[in-house]
């Protein structure tokens, strides 16, 4: 079969791999969909410890189930959506319903599903694969997996009392920051404004029904405003900035991934006499994937997210134009 292979940054081969074998519990599918991520263009750009090189690509996909293993839970000629990790349940964070914490949820993870056919372990098979609801398109259905990031982020922020809001606001207008909007549009939040630089991505925001604002034209004033700021860039210097914009009593979720060894710093006193929550939620667990599922098959419409069908032949401009700021999310049709 054809498949991109990563061999170091910035270096792409398609490449002639075999078909896998399905063992007990897993699931063979062909490829209908591979949707790119900003975890996969990090890792085009310098390398990701979770993404081995040189290695299969691509972790966003969705579906037909072409083989099963034994005790698959899931029928040949099935149309799915899935995501490419899932927790132990056994281990202590597991167990104490942090199930995103799960110390072994990246020892069995999908990797290559730019490719035509992807192997589905047999963890994230039982756990965290659905059967695609006939009116999501293949396209839409491969959004699965940075959608379950978001719903994770929507949980947390319920878990604290800071959901629901009067208003909020979302710093980066990529693909993550406009999913929350989406999300907290959905939820009923009345205001959402969108912060950023990227004036096409500030549209598809208003598109969702949000409030833009040029990132450089936000004050430290805006405190006032918000009852919750979330900030997606994974940018320090805009990490540092975004404690400016809670309201006191407000909370603070740092949910961009900066890039490793950098840090940051806030002043003790915004932090301490302003009463400021800071959360920093990192992937998903098993209740944020069965929610990003029922909020797609409701009806959350993530066409405007996606800017394209390349080939996989095109893979190494379509990096290049998610890196120059060029679409949100591409898809490939393998």
């Amino acid at each position: 079969m054809r498949a991109l292979v990563l061999n170091s940054p910035g270096h792409l081969e398609l490449a002639e791999i075999p078909v896998p074998v399905p063992a007990a519990g897993e699931i063979l599918l062909r490829v209908r969909a591979a949707t790119t991520c900003g975890t996969d263009l990090k890792a085009f750009r310098r390398g990701h410890p979770q993404i081995p090189m040189p290695g299969p690509f691509g972790h966003e996909y969705s579906g037909e189930v072409v083989a099963v293993g034994e005790n698959a839970p899931f029928a040949v000629g099935d149309a799915v959506m899935g995501v490419h990790s899932a927790p132990c349940g056994e281990c202590y964070w597991c167990k104490n319903r942090q199930e995103n914490l799960c110390e072994s949820i990246m020892a069995s993870k999908v990797l290559g599903s730019y490719a035509e056919f992807l192997l589905v372990p047999a963890r994230i098979a039982g756990k965290n694969v659905f059967r695609k609801p006939e009116g999501l398109s293949f396209d839409e259905a491969a959004l699965l997996e940075p959608f379950a990031c978001v719903a994770q982020g929507i949980i947390e922020l319920q878990k604290v009392g800071s959901l629901p809001a009067q208003s909020v606001l979302v710093i980066g207008p990529g693909a993550i920051g406009l999913m929350f909007v989406a999300a907290l549009k959905r939820l009923g939040v009345p205001r959402v404004v969108l912060a950023g630089r990227n004036p096409a991505r500030l549209v598809v925001g208003a598109g969702y029904g949000a409030e833009t604002v040029a990132f450089a034209d936000l004050k430290p004033e805006s405190k006032t405003e918000f009852d919750v700021v979330i900030e997606c860039t994974g940018m320090p210097e805009v990490w540092e900035r975004a404690i400016d914009f809670p309201r006191r009593g407000g909370t603070l979720m740092l949910f961009g991934g900066c890039p490793g060894g950098t840090t940051v710093t806030y002043s003790t006193g915004r932090v301490h006499y302003d009463q400021i929550t800071i959360l920093s939620p990192f992937h998903f667990g098993t209740a944020a994937v069965r929610q990003a599922r029922d909020w797609m098959a409701e009806g959350i419409d993530f066409r405007p997210l996606l800017s394209g069908v390349r080939s996989l032949e095109e893979a190494t401009a379509t990096f290049a134009d998610l890196e120059a700021g060029r679409g949100l999310k591409y898809v490939f049709h393998p």
